[in-house]
């Protein structure tokens, strides 16, 4: 089979010749690592710059050649595309203060973190979030599509390409994070927020034409509901404020003939059965503390799971304890189709080639239908996402 028959089967609860693999996003290390050269791709604080100085062609460019060497060397069966910086959208350089710290054209503080690499808002002040001096057009241009027609281009007849719809400008390339203020809104103006989750939800249509229209074969959508303890709100806020807009996301996108696949961190277990009903196809973000092989028996005839390895451990742990996860995951879940194996959240920095190894290594070795595992596998003792 191909990887995008592969995936399709999965998606479709049939059981391919091996259970797929891919990412809903590779942050850059496991990238250079594996092609032995710098990459822009998730590229972090080397992206953020580089934007800085004006140099998106080169971003673009490079994450273009990047996604789709990596794809092919690893044997990765899905392919996430997005869109990329408007060519007329510029990134105004903020003042550099120090090594790690800059000030915006707005007098906020910015700071590089060690821990996750990115540069991100640090100390507010008071005055906003610069934004460029440019209005996008109502839907994503040519420009903004490179690197999704590139990818489609190269690898649409072979692999399952999944569009991550968003766009920029935004806060000129570096990190904001939440506002307290958007839990406060929740209980104070429970009404308002799913007013205004309801209208975000009605623009996504204008945002994913494009990539349907360029041939992507899925779409990933996704807000992150809760903390790994639970939600950040009840079931009952969960069925006032957020499900009719997961639901209307889900019909959007159905409407165009693709599946959903839906990413949310956190521990949902308490709304899952929402989340199904809501429409979505993959569950993307499978946290093994949610008790991946629960799951599967209670939804996998209605979903398909994506994930059941922690991004901790595959940051953090050993290979051992990578296969040692993935067997757990293979033996539960993968009988019958409906699992794409892969990190429960995303591959982040410092992961090293060599635990991800052993993840597609396991894939391939113990992952091939009819799946015999046939030996006990202890439940791991997962770590944190």
């Amino acid at each position: 089979m191909t990887p995008k028959q592969r995936v399709l089967a999965a998606l479709a609860h049939r059981e391919p010749d091996r259970v797929p693999h891919g990412e809903f996003a590779t942050d850059y290390s496991v990238v250079e690592q594996a092609l032995g050269r710098p990459t822009y791709w998730r590229g972090k604080r080397r992206y953020t710059e580089a934007l800085w100085a004006g140099q998106r062609d080169d971003v673009v460019e490079g994450m273009k050649r990047d996604i789709v060497d990596v794809t092919l060397k690893l044997g990765i069966d899905m392919v996430p595309v997005n869109a990329v910086p408007h060519k007329d959208c510029p990134f105004p350089a903020p003042k550099q203060l120090d090594e790690d710290t800059w000030e915006d054209a707005n007098g906020n503080i910015l700071k590089y973190s060690e821990e996750t690499e990115d540069i991100g808002l640090h100390e507010e002040s008071g005055k906003g979030i610069p934004r460029p001096d440019f209005r996008l057009p109502p839907v994503p241009d040519a420009s903004e599509m490179e690197l999704a027609t590139h990818v489609i281009e190269q690898l649409a007849k072979t692999h399952f390409i999944f569009a991550r719809p968003g766009r920029s400008p935004g806060a000129g390339g570096y990190i904001t994070g939440w506002s307290a203020d958007r839990f406060i809104r929740v209980a104070e103006d429970p009404d308002g927020v799913a007013r205004q989750e309801m209208a975000s939800a009605e623009h996504l249509a204008d945002v994913v034409r494009p990539f349907a229209e360029a041939g992507v074969d899925g779409v990933a959508i996704g807000s992150d509901y809760g903390f790994n303890s639970g939600p950040f709100v009840s079931p009952d806020t969960f069925r006032k404020i957020y499900f009719p807009a997961m639901k209307r996301r889900c019909e959007i996108i159905h409407g165009f003939g693709l599946p959903v696949l839906f990413h949310s961190c956190g521990n949902n277990r308490v709304i899952l059965d929402q989340m199904v009903e809501a429409g979505m196809d993959a569950y993307q973000a499978v946290q093994p503390i949610e008790r991946v092989e629960e799951i599967k028996q209670l939804y996998g005839d209605r979903l398909t799971l994506w994930g059941g390895i922690s991004t901790d451990t595959l940051a953090r742990g050993t290979p051992d304890q990578v296969r040692h996860q993935a067997l757990f995951s293979l033996k539960h879940c993968a009988p019958g189709g409906g699992l794409i194996l892969s990190s429960s959240h995303s591959v982040v920095v410092r992961t090293p080639l060599a635990n991800y190894q052993a993840m597609l290594d396991t894939i391939c070795e113990r992952g091939t239908y009819p799946i015999d595992i046939p030996e006990e596998i202890p439940q791991p003792g997962w770590g944190s996402a």
